[in-house]
């Protein structure tokens, strides 16, 4: 069973109820670089965030920094509030944020007009627990991790081979056996990558953009197998995953801004215009979109198998051309007859 995050728990909450939790918590706003808490201090609440994204990051026994991220509906500091015990961990934001504070003061009263805060609480430990100890068992001392990636968070997956410092090959399949990308990491760190016909960074991050995958995964210790080849490497400074999810979400919003984003995109300018103002790192980019789109319409998805970047860059060039008015999608009743455009010598 698919676990609840808090919003959609409250949605079956009665107003009375609704109420109750408004009076018995506050909200904390938090800057970007903005720290929540740091080890050592008093675990006297628990926080949901509300919107935005937070970053745990803790020490291990064997000296390595882990460090997990937080976004909308996730629960944090729930295990040092009940325990009673002082936090482990350091939680900043990693953007503008704002979370539901629950003071442990309040428990007994929220216990008594939201029972069944309680009940999701427990739900939501007990789904992580799981998911922590099916990892573990299956990542044993062959160093071999595999399973289905319906049953596994990629997130998880990966935090567990970077927080393991391992060294090996990740591979994911279609549920048919076809392979789908590899991915090689070196002392914990992804350092070569491919998915689809993507390459290095844009490998990357697509796979945390792909929000239908489906197959099987299997991790091996060792040489590289199916990247051993791959000559363009990930470059990517930073935390990798943490940008990978912030790309997601972003990918996300920008889903959302534009209805119906699955239709055939057409050209409604004579030539392509991209000002200064405009993003200059994805100026070649557009230009290799406006020259396909002049060819012949397509959809976003057409156009994502003939780039070498991933889906993200792709929409964010499509909603600036679209806002621009240069592109139109098929269809649209309130755009003017398309134009004979020319193409824009790169």
């Amino acid at each position: 069973m698919r676990q609840r995050d808090f919003f959609a728990f409250c949605t079956g909450l009665k107003p009375v109820e609704l109420r109750a939790i408004g009076e018995l918590s506050w909200v904390r706003h938090l800057n970007e670089g903005e720290q929540l808490y740091a080890p050592g201090e008093p675990g006297n609440a628990l926080y949901i965030v509300n919107r935005g994204a937070v970053q745990a990051s803790w020490t291990s026994r064997r000296q390595r920094t882990k460090s997990v991220r937080l976004g909308r509906g996730e629960i944090i500091g729930d295990i040092e509030v009940f325990c009673d015990i002082r936090r482990t961990q350091t939680v900043r934001a990693i953007e503008t944020a704002s979370l539901q504070c629950f003071p442990r003061n309040n428990f007994a009263e929220l216990l008594r007009r939201v029972p069944s805060f309680y009940r999701f609480l427990c739900e939501q430990m007990a789904a992580r627990l799981v998911a922590e100890r099916e990892v573990a068992a299956e990542f044993d001392d062959s160093l071999e991790l595999t399973g289905s990636i319906s049953n596994f968070d990629l997130t998880t997956i990966h935090q567990t081979i970077m927080s393991s410092g391992q060294t090996g090959e990740l591979t994911i399949k279609h549920e048919n056996g076809e392979v789908l990308g590899a991915f090689y990491f070196e002392n914990g760190r992804p350092t070569t990558a491919q998915f689809q016909h993507l390459t290095g960074d844009e490998a990357f991050w697509q796979l945390f953009l792909n929000d239908h995958l489906t197959g099987t995964f299997s991790f091996a210790a060792g040489e590289p197998a199916l990247t051993a080849s791959i000559t363009a490497p990930i470059a990517g400074k930073g935390d990798l995953l943490i940008n990978a999810l912030r790309y997601r979400d972003e990918l996300e919003a920008l889903k959302r801004g534009l209805d119906g984003h699955s239709r055939k995109l057409r050209v409604r300018a004579e030539t392509l215009s991209w000002t200064d103002d405009a993003p200059a790192e994805l100026r070649t980019l557009a230009e290799t979109i406006w020259k396909l789109l002049v060819r012949a319409p397509k959809t976003i998805t057409e156009i994502y198998g003939q780039c070498s970047v991933c889906e993200l860059k792709i929409f964010r060039v499509v909603a600036e051309l679209l806002y621009r008015k240069q592109l139109a999608f098929v269809g649209s009743s309130t755009d003017p007859a398309p134009m004979v455009p020319e193409l824009v010598e790169g």
